[in-house]
């Protein structure tokens, strides 16, 4: 399962509310929380270093209170440099004011461990939606170009279970969401695998949950997938958390909450299926120009700096590796040979990073793999230096 496990970019946490502090697990920003309660009850401006998350416990604030605090806090939000992860903590009876775009809402007794994994699956997923943007803008489309079936379809939501609330599920979602049942972890897997889902919702006993969810998550297809579980007792809540749940519902929600929790995960996940759409496509258009004699170094060079300018917003540097035979201690007798070892770099490469990572060939430049960070090119490093002393040049 492709899970994050550290921060993309770090920053002060925006945050209101009465949480424990975290305790250090490495990734956490040290001492840089921002109080927004105390904030908001002077008016102030928040400083305007990039958060690397912002995170709103809704119970803290009077219900009265809410709309203002909002139309004070989401102005300051949008006068950022660019988007950040917004979360709104609440509970089965919170009322949450109407049109907050928060990238998830989430049951409030979420493990501190499980937040922090949260924040750093939606900070790469937020660049994999600049990336699958930026490479649409720069290289454009393929004319007839398919996609695979878990990307195609309508927005659609997958209940898994036999609750009988069947009816409440789709009452609860938009009208423009297709609700599909399934009994069991793989039914829905399989229904799942022909067409696109933008969240999944579980509803079943305990037990069942725990497996179905593990089931899903799995499928590295469905790995980064909203998934939320119902939850009848408060006692099972934290362990549903722990085994992949995205959220719990507990116990009968207010009927506008559970609508704007549900469509909350249902719009997170319409995203991440348009990212993983384009990059799959980019994947395809950038191999075809190897047969092409690779990508042209002024189309290289434009991407190269539209990225490099958009990392810079979060203070990520960019980071480009060039692919030489000469790097990895292979020496290059012919051309022939040298097409040849081509082939196998970019082979290698593409198959040991990630899909927002470009990969590809450059004329005049030879195989090139740019990533997002350093760390990104020691493993890139290793692990093609691990498979071809395993390999027959």
């Amino acid at each position: 399962m492709d899970v994050e496990t550290s921060l993309s970019w770090r920053g002060p946490y925006w945050y209101a509310g009465r949480r424990p502090r975290r305790s250090s697990v490495g990734d956490d920003p040290e001492d840089l929380d921002v109080a927004l309660l105390s904030m908001f009850e002077r008016r102030g401006r928040l400083p305007m270093a990039l958060p690397a998350a912002i995170v709103v416990d809704i119970a803290q604030l009077v219900e009265d209170q809410r709309v203002g605090f909002f139309d004070w806090l989401l102005p300051q939000i949008r006068d950022l440099s660019c988007e950040v992860p917004f979360y709104i903590l609440t509970g089965s009876e919170d009322f949450i004011p109407e049109g907050l775009q928060a990238t998830a809402m989430i049951d409030r007794v979420v493990p501190d461990e499980v937040l922090l994994m949260l924040i750093c699956i939606h900070q790469r997923a937020l660049l994999r939606s600049e990336e699958a943007q930026l490479r649409r803008r720069i290289f454009g489309r393929i004319p007839g170009f398919g996609s695979a079936p878990h990307h195609s379809g309508t927005s659609s939501l997958m209940v898994v279970g036999l609750s009988g609330r069947f009816l409440e599920w789709q009452d609860a979602s938009n009208e423009k969401v297709e609700v599909v049942g399934a009994f069991d972890g793989n039914m829905a897997v399989e229904f799942m695998s022909k067409r696109a889902f933008d969240a999944v919702v579980i509803d079943a006993p305990f037990d069942d949950a725990i497996d179905y969810m593990q089931q899903i998550r799995r499928d590295p297809r469905f790995a980064g997938l909203p998934v939320l579980a119902v939850c009848e007792r408060e006692e099972d809540l934290v362990q549903l958390f722990r085994n992949g749940a995205s959220d719990v519902l507990v116990g009968e929600n207010r009927k506008e909450t559970l609508a704007r929790r549900l469509n909350s995960a249902i719009r997170f996940g319409k995203r991440r299926r348009l990212s993983d759409r384009i990059l799959a496509e980019s994947h395809v258009w950038l191999r075809q120009q190897v047969l092409r004699g690779g990508l042209g170094v002024e189309e290289y060079t434009n991407y190269l700096e539209a990225c490099s300018n958009d990392l810079a917003l979060r203070g990520l540097d960019l980071w480009e590796m060039r692919l030489q035979p000469e790097n990895f201690g292979i020496a290059v007798q012919s051309e022939d040979e040298m097409e040849e070892i081509n082939a196998t770099l970019l082979s290698v490469a593409d198959a040991t990073s990630r899909d927002e990572d470009l990969v590809c060939l450059v004329r005049d430049f030879g195989p090139v793999a740019v990533l997002k960070n350093e760390a990104g090119i020691t493993r890139l490093q290793k692990r093609i230096n691990s498979i071809l002393s395993h390999t027959v040049l």
